[in-house]
């Protein structure tokens, strides 16, 4: 059976029965190309299906933490511990994880810890008043500022080597500087 649209361009004249078929379409249309008895009924009952499909997508991400999400962050809380254990031997490399990390956590706050909580085993509670937030937080300030130490500390250390190196540098220049004025008067001199 053609569309209302088709029979109107046709020319066509539209029987009684068929004019109210063609606004029960036209209404259809009007609403998305969805039947009253598809969408559901009451706004209720729309209202409803709408909260169950957000659950279920809340349920889905929920499930992808689970999945996903947890295993990351259990392994990047390794690597963190480990940087820590490894400061010395690295002599000061495992700063660049260290700090990476942190950056991390600002971009990903799912996949990276805060500092601290690397430090806490899996099993404490995670409530407001738990003894993981209050010694997470002492870890985190003692880590916190051992990191800006150690930081200051590593751009002094280079600063210095920049120092000595450009030190050593400009007296090197100087000296071949020098010399080299001396060779030419060397050699202007038995012209």
């Amino acid at each position: 059976m053609p569309n209302i649209d088709e029979r109107l361009l046709a020319g066509k004249t539209l029987r009684p029965e068929e004019e109210g078929e063609a606004a029960e379409e036209l209404k259809n249309r009007r609403n998305g190309g969805e039947k009253e008895e598809n969408q559901g009924g009451s706004l209720r009952q729309r209202v409803q299906a709408a909260r169950q499909a957000m659950d279920l997508k809340a349920k889905a991400k929920q499930k992808l933490e689970e999945k996903v999400t947890a295993p990351a962050r259990m392994a990047t809380n390794r690597a963190l511990q480990w940087a820590w254990g490894v400061l010395i031997p690295s002599f000061g490399l495992s700063l660049i994880y260290i700090n990476t990390h942190v950056f991390l956590r600002w971009v990903f706050p799912s996949a990276f810890c805060k500092l601290g909580d690397e430090w806490m085993p899996k099993m404490v509670g995670t409530g407001e008043h738990t003894s993981k937030n209050v010694a997470g937080t002492a870890f985190g300030i003692v880590e916190i500022m051992g990191l800006l130490f150690l930081d200051l500390l590593a751009f002094l250390i280079i600063l210095s080597i920049i120092t000595i190196i450009v030190w050593i540098a400009d007296s090197f220049i100087f000296k071949i500087w020098s010399a080299t004025a001396k060779a030419w008067e060397w050699i202007f001199v038995w012209n």
